[in-house]
C-alpha cells in the first residue's frame, strides 16, 4: 500500500522534470535562433500589434533543425541530471556570466554598441530570452563536459592497461612531428616562398639597412627573419631565403607541439587524446596558413609554448635541477625577445612557481625571474639605446584609454569642457579623434604626439566619472572577439603575388601557377566558414576553454595545477590590451597552450591529493 501511494508522486516529479527540461530546451532553440538584429514594428497604433509584428521578425533557421537542436538540448538535459553532478552555484553564476557576455559580444559585433540589448522594450524582451537560454545551455553544457574528467564516474584520457606499448606509443615523439611537419609542408610548398605582410616587410627592411632599427619590432625577431633572407640570396636567392623562414618555423612548431603531447603521455594521459592533439595541429587549417605566413607571431607562440612545457617538467617532478634551470631560462629568454609582450606572461608565472616550490628550486626559479628581468631591463634601457635604437612607442600598450577618450569625444562632444579639449589636442590633435574607430585602435594611436600622459590621464579618469558606460563599451568593443567565441579570424594572408615594391626590389616572387594559391585561399576561406570548423578559428573559444578548466581545477581545488595556466591568461589580458579586437594570431599562444592544459587539467584531477 504504501508502495502504491508513493508511484503517483513518482510519476507526478518524473513529469514535472519532463515539462520542465522541455521548456528550457525549448527557450534555448529560441536562443539559437534568434536573429540578433534590432527589430522595427510597423503598427504605430498598437503596442500589441507592434511587439507580435517584431517577434515575428525576430527568429530565422533551416527547416526542421529546430526540432533537431529541441532533441538535442532535451537530451543533454537529461544526462546532466543522469550522470552528472551539482556543478554548484559558482558555475551556475559563472555561466551566466558567459551568457551574458556571449550576448553582449554578438551585440558589439554586430552594431559596435548594446542596441541589441537595450534599444527599446522589445529589445530587453528579446536580449533577456537569448541569456536565458544561453544560460541553460552552456550551464549544462559545462556540467557534462566536466562528467568527462576523473571523479565524476568515467573520463575519455586514461591509458588503458594491455600488454606491451604499441608502435605508436614508443615513437609518439618522431610519429607525432612528422604527422604536423607533413601537414604543414603543402602550405610552406603551394605557396613558395611564403606570404608577407607590412610587419614582416618593416622588419626587413630594418635589417638591411633602409629604415632605422627600433624595438618596435622585437630584433631578435628581425634578425632571424632578415637573417635567413640574406643566408638565402648567398645560397640561391630570396626567394629561398624566405621560405627558409618558413621552413624554420614549421620545423620548430613540430619539435614544440609534439613534445607537449609527448609530455602528456609521460604523466599517463591516453595516447588517443595526445594523438587528437597532434592532429588539431597538423590539420587544422589555420596552423598551415602560420606556417607560411612570414611574419614574428607563429615562432613567438613556439617560444611560449616551449616555456610552458619546462614549467609543466617542474611542476610534475615537485623540483628544478640544473639541466631544468637551464631549459627554463634559454625558453623563458626566448619568449621574452621574440615579442615585446612575452615579458608580461612569463614573469608572474615564474613568480608563482618560486613561491610554490621549495628549497633549491626555489632559488633557482627566483634566479631564472630575476636575471631574466635583469636583462630585458638592461637590453631596452641601455643596449637598445646605447645602439641608436627607438625605443617601442608608449601608444603601443594604450589603446584602451586611447579608445575609451575617442569614443567619448564622439558620443558626448558637447560636453568637453575648454580645459579638456586643450589637453587632447597636445595629446592627440583634437579632431583626430573622431576617426575613431570601435574594432582597431590605430587610427587613434597613430595620432598620439609624445606628449605629456600625466595632463592625459587626469583629463581621462574625469571623463570616466561623467559617463562610465561609454568606457565599458568602448572596452568591450575593442575586445569582444577574445571575450566570447563569436566571429572566425586568421588574419594570416595568402597572397596570390606580392603588391609591395620592397619585395619586388628583393627578388621576391611566387613560382608555381597562381592557382594553388587560390586553392589555398579558398582553404582558408572555407575554414572560418564551414559548420564546426569556423569556432576553431575563433579566439574567443579558446578563452573560454582555460576559464572553464580553470574553473574545474578551482572547484577541486588543484590550486598548484593553475601555474601552468598563468602564462595564457596573461597572453588573454594582452590580447584585450590589443589592438584589433579579433585577431587570433595575438591569442596563438594561449591556443596553442589548450590541448596541453587540457591534459595537464585531467591528470591532476586523476590525482588523489591535489
Amino acid at each position: 500500500m504504501e508502495e502504491s501511494n508513493r508511484t503517483p508522486m513518482r510519476y507526478q516529479g518524473l513529469w514535472g522534470k519532463r515539462i520542465l527540461y522541455f521548456l528550457l530546451s525549448c527557450l534555448a532553440v529560441f536562443a539559437l535562433h534568434c536573429r540578433f538584429e534590432i527589430f522595427g514594428g510597423g503598427f504605430p497604433d498598437s503596442d500589441l500589434l507592434n511587439g507580435l509584428n517584431k517577434l515575428y521578425d525576430a527568429f530565422s533557421g533551416p527547416e526542421f533543425v529546430d526540432l533537431l537542436v529541441l532533441a538535442a538540448i532535451y537530451k543533454m538535459l537529461w544526462f546532466a541530471d543522469e550522470k552528472c553532478e551539482q556543478a554548484g552555484i559558482g558555475t551556475l553564476i559563472f555561466s551566466f556570466g558567459l551568457s551574458v557576455l556571449l550576448v553582449a559580444a554578438i551585440s558589439f559585433k554586430k552594431f559596435n554598441s548594446t542596441a541589441f540589448l537595450r534599444a527599446n522594450s522589445f529589445q530587453l524582451f528579446i536580449s533577456c530570452i537569448c541569456i536565458a537560454g544561453f544560460w541553460v545551455m552552456i550551464y549544462n553544457l559545462i556540467r557534462c563536459l566536466y562528467a568527462l574528467f576523473p571523479g565524476e564516474g568515467f573520463g575519455i584520457m586514461e591509458t588503458k592497461a594491455g600488454k606491451g606499448k604499441s608502435f605508436l606509443e614508443k615513437y609518439f615523439f618522431p610519429v607525432g612531428f612528422f604527422v604536423i611537419f607533413l601537414g604543414w609542408l603543402p602550405w610552406i610548398l603551394m605557396n613558395y616562398p611564403g606570404s608577407g605582410c607590412p610587419d614582416s616587410v618593416l622588419q626587413l627592411k630594418e635589417f638591411f639597412g633602409e629604415e632605422p632599427w627600433a624595438a618596435g619590432h622585437p630584433p631578435l625577431s628581425t634578425c632571424i627573419m632578415g637573417g635567413l633572407v640574406a643566408l638565402g640570396r648567398w645560397l640561391a636567392d630570396a626567394n629561398f631565403g624566405f621560405f627558409l623562414y618558413c621552413l624554420l618555423q614549421t620545423c620548430v612548431g613540430a619539435w614544440v607541439f609534439s613534445l607537449s603531447m609527448k609530455k602528456l603521455r609521460d604523466i599517463g594521459v591516453g595516447v588517443g587524446w595526445c594523438m587528437a592533439g597532434i592532429v588539431f595541429f597538423a590539420f587544422t587549417p589555420f596552423w598551415g596558413t602560420y606556417a607560411q605566413w612570414v611574419e614574428k607571431d607563429l615562432l613567438y607562440a613556439e617560444a611560449a609554448l616551449l616555456q610552458t612545457i619546462c614549467m609543466m617538467e617542474i611542476l610534475v617532478k615537485k623540483q628544478c635541477d640544473k639541466r631544468d634551470t637551464a631549459l627554463l631560462f634559454i625558453s623563458t629568454l626566448a619568449a621574452v625577445f621574440l615579442r615585446n609582450n612575452g615579458i608580461h606572461a612569463v614573469l608572474p608565472a615564474l613568480l608563482l612557481l618560486a613561491i610554490w616550490l621549495r628549497g633549491v628550486s626555489r632559488r633557482r626559479v627566483g634566479l631564472v625571474m630575476l636575471v631574466t628581468l635583469i636583462a630585458y631591463e638592461g637590453t631596452m634601457r641601455v643596449l637598445y639605446p646605447a645602439l641608436d635604437m627607438g625605443g617601442i612607442p608608449v601608444s603601443e600598450s594604450l589603446s584602451i584609454p586611447f579608445q575609451q577618450t575617442a569614443r567619448y569625444v564622439c558620443e558626448h562632444g558637447n560636453e568637453v569642457t575648454e580645459q579638456e579639449r586643450e589637453v587632447l589636442e597636445k595629446t592627440f590633435g583634437y579632431e583626430n579623434l573622431f576617426g575613431y574607430n570601435p574594432v582597431i585602435s590605430d587610427p587613434v594611436k597613430i595620432r598620439y604626439r609624445g606628449a605629456e600622459l600625466g595632463e592625459y590621464f587626469k583629463v581621462w579618469f574625469g571623463m570616466f566619472w561623467k559617463h562610465p558606460g561609454t568606457y565599458v563599451s568602448a572596452f568591450v568593443n575593442q575586445a569582444y572577439g577574445y571575450l566570447a567565441p563569436v566571429e572566425p579570424n586568421i588574419e594570416a594572408w595568402i597572397q596570390e603575388e606580392y603588391d609591395y615594391d620592397y619585395m619586388r626590389e628583393l627578388g621576391l616572387y611566387h613560382v608555381f601557377d597562381i592557382k594553388l594559391a587560390y586553392v589555398l585561399a579558398q582553404i582558408w576561406h572555407l575554414s572560418m566558414r564551414l559548420p564546426l570548423v569556423k569556432y576553431l578559428c575563433m579566439p574567443g573559444l579558446y578563452t573560454w576553454i582555460v576559464m572553464i578548466l580553470a574553473l574545474l581545477l578551482l572547484k577541486r581545488r588543484r590550486y598548484a595545477a593553475l601555474i601552468l595556466f598563468v602564462p595564457g591568461f596573461m597572453n588573454i589580458l594582452v590580447c584585450l590590451a590589443s589592438p584589433l579586437a579579433n585577431a587570433i594570431r595575438y591569442e596563438l599562444p594561449t591556443v596553442a597552450s589548450v590541448p596541453l592544459l587540457l591534459g595537464w587539467a585531467y591528470s591532476w584531477l586523476a590525482r588523489r591529493e591535489g
